[in-house]
């Protein structure tokens, strides 16, 4: 049996139609809605809507924990109450067109058995192939060079709102996306294993399960979790697994998009984020 485990905030249309596509997949499966305890009051309104559904949970989290603890919360329900076979973590804003997506993670893992599997991710906004992020593991030395590439952006007073203003224009952004997947020197249209994967779609087997507290490290709040994911995999030896057979769309960043309208506020926060994240990784390595 597969759980696919899902984090909203807000955006109920967008976990609606998450949750269609997921629908439309044969094979067992269950499904757990976390709710990072959204002000306007949509999590409440997903655990009524989908009440009747038996192949459904929706757990209300206390507060926003952000991404990994939020997920951590969904990933410890499902291992105490179902012990799948494996974990589906997924963004709301992730969409899966393949019907036989499960028997192909099963086919996979029956030929590789992997800790962590990550799909071929398209990005509809972007459209670019997000995954791998890199051919090569993440070691703490490209921790801390990003850590003061964050800061200076932190630093900044005009470089930021430049960039922020010329984002606003499509073309600019498809450019730096598709920019940005050729400068990782990754090919998404072949197998990679040992490599850092894409953070909208992870696919943990139950022996991560088994070896693991926490599936995410709980110090970040956004950002580089799949950095600090694949570095922590390194480390405990534990195989990653990237394979193109398997597809998901991205309709990337409209939760935040919803919530934090303002471009420049936005990319502040993503920059602060990133910093925060990096640094609270660095601080647990470094004791």
């Amino acid at each position: 049996m597969v759980c696919f485990i899902i984090l909203h905030y807000q955006v109920t249309e967008e976990t609606e139609t998450c949750i269609r596509s997921l629908d439309r997949l044969s094979g067992e499966k269950h499904v757990v809605i976390i709710d990072n305890a959204s002000p306007n009051g949509s999590g409440r309104k997903l655990k009524e809507e989908y009440k009747d559904r038996a192949d459904i949970t929706v757990l209300l989290n206390g507060e926003n924990s952000g991404f990994a603890r939020g997920n951590n919360v969904g990933c410890d329900w499902a291992r105490t109450n179902l012990d799948p076979d494996f974990y589906v973590v997924m963004n709301n804003d992730v969409e899966i067109p393949q019907e036989d997506f499960i028997a192909r993670i099963e086919r996979i893992y029956g030929e590789k058995p992997f800790a962590v599997l990550g799909p071929d991710i398209y990005s509809t906004t972007g459209r670019v192939h997000q995954s791998p992020k890199s051919t090569r593991r993440t070691t703490i030395e490209d921790a801390r060079a990003l850590q003061q590439v964050y800061r200076r952006k932190l630093d900044s007073r005009i470089l930021t709102p430049l960039k922020c203003r010329l984002k606003q224009l499509p073309f600019v952004r498809a450019l730096a996306a598709k920019k940005k997947s050729i400068s990782s020197g990754t090919d998404w249209s072949r197998k990679y294993t040992n490599v850092p994967l894409h953070g909208s779609c992870f696919i943990f087997s139950r022996e991560f399960a088994q070896k693991r507290g926490n599936f995410f490290f709980p110090g970040t709040f956004f950002y580089y979790e799949s950095e600090i994911l694949d570095y922590e995999c390194g480390k405990a030896g534990l195989l990653t697994v990237y394979d193109p057979s398997l597809k998901v769309l991205h309709h990337q960043n409209v939760s935040t998009r919803n919530t934090m309208k303002d471009e420049l506020k936005r990319t502040e926060f993503m920059n602060r984020q990133n910093y925060q994240s990096i640094s609270a990784f660095l601080e647990c390595y470094d004791k």
